[in-house]
Formats: structure tokens, C-alpha cells, sequence
């Protein structure tokens, strides 16, 4: 009876003592509150900043190879091998093969040719050369020897003739062998072994998949304000890039009147049919004050900014948005360049709350 009664006085004093350090530390925590109020609030900062910033709008485009061509043939006639859908190509190298029987018994034939007529000229050149030494003391010998000059030049000229045929037999021949005009890959075949051909029938499309770039369409509006070498904000699968544009088309399409554009980029990821977003200006660049995208409070009375002042506190101010650009946007009212806004830890704050400024807030910057 003893051992419990001494249980449970023991047990009565643990609570106790548990009792009495919990009444300690709501006294420590209330004095703390009350004497320093709530511990500061964690943000990240940026400078508020003076920039030209031109409106845009988000225009789709679709990422292409620079270089994108439907390989036909040259000549007509049976195809003895095509490559196959995917495989991958060097310039030069042998994508398809015609037949080339019959073109080579055309060269064969023409080549022929050449040597009979080379015999009659240099038989019609030692005539001229003998009938030249009985001319000189013969007018029958000389009529004789007009004759035999014009049938040797004749004979020259169908030695001309017979070359250049034999000329474009050898060129016809070259081209029973279709070769790549570029490195790349083959993504459609259009005819296969076996199959007949006719000259300038496709056979396969070759797209170089190492020089891409990005088309696209823009509007009249934004023609104006883009031109060669500026540099555009790209939206694509997961990430934004800047791209160079290459070139803008000053021709309008004459149904939807947009103007055709292409912009250099640098994203191996990004394979050919890709689908992106390209902010592209609809007016002039406008000097405006911006802050980050990020800065921006919205409640119901409106709009506010969070600015920190030199006792590291926050204060509330209203603004009014403007134009915009992928990361800042314009601010309207009591901010100026180089203020400290808040951008991160702004949702929670108060005005007047204090505030501690550090470099990332979980891990982001």
C-alpha cells in the first residue's frame, strides 16, 4: 500500500513541475510579445527601376529547321534503294539510287561515237597538209584543198557537238544518285525501292535538326516596332529563352495580312515542332518606373506595393499598373527608382510591421 501511495506522490509532483514550467514559458513568451512585439518578417527586395519598356502581346509560334527540303529526283526511273524514316544523313551522302542501266548504254552509245570522227579529222587534216604542197603550183589541187579544210572543220565541230551530248549523258548518269544537299535527318519518304520515278518527284524530306529556328506570324501593328537583330522573350515547354530575330518578311499575307518571322535561338531541347510563345511589342518603347512582376499585391480596394524604409519597416502603397514586359511592369504613384519593394514574403505583411531582408527565400531568388 505504501509503494502505491509513493507511485502516486511522485506522479502528483511531475505534474506539477510540468505544470510549473509550462506557466514559465507562456510568462517568458508574453513578456516577449509585449516587450518586442512579433519576430520581424522574412522578404526578399528589389530595387524599384527607371527602364523603356514596350507593350506586347504573346504570339504563337513553331520551332522549324532552317533548312527543310523535299529531295526529288533528277531523272526518271526505277528506284533501286531509299533511306529509311529516320535515318540520319551527311552532306553528300547517298540518300537514293535510279536505276541506271539505260543512262549508262546512253553514254556508252554517244562516247562511241566520238572516235569515228576524230579519225576523219585527222584524216581530213593530212589530206589539207598534202593537197597545201600541190596547191601551190595546182588550181585543181588548190579548189581541192578548200574542200577538204571545210569537211575537217565540219568533222571538228560534230566532234563538238558529240561531246557535249556525251557531257550531258555523264550529267544524267551523276544524277541517278540523289544526295543529301545538307546533313540531316529523313522525316517522310515518299517512295520507296522498286517503285518508278519521274523527274522532280519527291522521294523523301530532309530536315537539318542542328540549325532551328523559330516561325511565326505577327500582326501589322507589331511589323513597326521589330526588326533584324532584336532581341525577344521565347516562352517554351517549361522555361523562357531569348531569341534573335533573324529576319521579318516586309510582305503581308494578303487574306490574314500578318507578316512572317523567324528568330535565331539556343535550345538543344526544343526538337522540331515544338510549340512557343514569343512576346512580340505592339508600340514604342515607353520610359517608365517598374518593378517586378512579383512585387504586386492584389486586394479588393486595389492594387499596393510593399516598399521598406530605412527602420527596416514596410509600408502599404497603392499603385496603378501600366505596361509590361516578361519581368517588370510599370508602377503609377508614390514609388521612385531604387525604392526597396518587397517581391518575396509580401502576401502576409502589414504596414508598419518590421521586416528582415535576406537574399532567397527557400531557395529562390
Amino acid at each position: 500500500m505504501e509503494y502505491y501511495l509513493s507511485l502516486l506522490e511522485n506522479k502528483n509532483n511531475m505534474i506539477n513541475k510540468i505544470s510549473s514550467l509550462f506557466v514559465l514559458c507562456l510568462a517568458a513568451f508574453t513578456t516577449s510579445v509585449f516587450a518586442g512585439g512579433p519576430p520581424p518578417a522574412i522578404v526578399q527586395v528589389e530595387g524599384a527601376i527607371d527602364i523603356e519598356i514596350a507593350p506586347f502581346i504573346w504570339v504563337s509560334g513553331t520551332v522549324i529547321g532552317r533548312f527543310d527540303s523535299k529531295i526529288a529526283a533528277e531523272v526518271e526511273g526505277v528506284l533501286n534503294n531509299v533511306l529509311e524514316v529516320g535515318d540520319r544523313v551527311n552532306k553528300n551522302d547517298v540518300i537514293a539510287k535510279v536505276d541506271d542501266k539505260t543512262y549508262r548504254l546512253i553514254r556508252d552509245e554517244i562516247k562511241a561515237a566520238i572516235a569515228p570522227i576524230e579519225a576523219m579529222v585527222e584524216f581530213h587534216h593530212l589530206e589539207a597538209e598534202r593537197l597545201g604542197k600541190l596547191a601551190k603550183n595546182n588550181n585543181a589541187a588548190r579548189n581541192q584543198l578548200d574542200q577538204t579544210q571545210a569537211n575537217r572543220d565540219e568533222a571538228l565541230a560534230r566532234i563538238g557537238i558529240v561531246k557535249a551530248k556525251l557531257a550531258m549523258a555523264d550529267d544524267d548518269l551523276n544524277r541517278t544518285i540523289v544526295r543529301a544537299p545538307f546533313s540531316g535527318v529523313i522525316v517522310e519518304r515518299f517512295k520507296a525501292a522498286g517503285e518508278r520515278v519521274d523527274t522532280g518527284e519527291q522521294i523523301v524530306r530532309l530536315i537539318n535538326t542542328d540549325k532551328l529556328e523559330i516561325q511565326l506570324r505577327i500582326q501589322q501593328k507589331s511589323f513597326a516596332h521589330i526588326k533584324a537583330g532584336d532581341t525577344l522573350t521565347i516562352a517554351g515547354p517549361e522555361s523562357e529563352v531569348g531569341g534573335i530575330v533573324r529576319t521579318v518578311i516586309p510582305v503581308g499575307d494578303d487574306v490574314s495580312r500578318l507578316h512572317e518571322m523567324r528568330i535565331e535561338f539556343n535550345r538543344e531541347d526544343w526538337s522540331v515542332g515544338t510549340a512557343v510563345q514569343v512576346a512580340t511589342p505592339v508600340n514604342k518603347n515607353q520610359k517608365v518606373i517598374a518593378v517586378p512582376r512579383d512585387a504586386l499585391v492584389i486586394r479588393r480596394s486595389g492594387v499596393v506595393i510593399y516598399r521598406i524604409n530605412n527602420e527596416n519597416q514596410a509600408e502599404l502603397v497603392p499603385v496603378k499598373t501600366g505596361v509590361a514586359n516578361t519581368t517588370h511592369i510599370q508602377v503609377i504613384g508614390d514609388v521612385n527608382e531604387n525604392d526597396k519593394i518587397v517581391v518575396r514574403g509580401n502576401e502576409r505583411l502589414r504596414p508598419g510591421q518590421k521586416v528582415q531582408v535576406i537574399s532567397s527565400i527557400n531557395g529562390k531568388k
